[in-house]
């Protein structure tokens, strides 16, 4: 990895843990997220799961979390389509 891709790696994961921790702020069923991303193949290759206690949630709950993990991504130049973002059971 080179040190690019390092810096790009840590911006996303600061990015993410600030999305993370907003969100179980506000929905009491999401537990946590994970990423995966080709870091040469950004933003395309990016993509989110969240993890929740209880699924289904909301249609607001989920609409809350997918734009609290685009913010985060857009405050550091980061674009990522809502339909990378996948919801899942813990």
């Amino acid at each position: 990895m080179t040190k690019t891709e390092k810096r790009l790696d840590k911006v996303i994961r600061v990015a993410l843990t600030q999305a993370c921790e907003l969100a179980k702020e506000h929905v009491h069923e999401f537990s946590w997220l994970t990423h995966t991303a080709d870091l040469k193949k950004l933003p395309q290759s990016l993509k989110v799961s969240c993890y929740c206690k209880e699924l289904p949630i909301t249609a607001e709950q989920t609409q809350l979390i997918s734009s609290l993990i685009i913010k985060e991504l857009s405050a550091k130049d980061l674009a990522i389509n809502v339909k990378a973002i996948s919801f899942l059971k813990e």
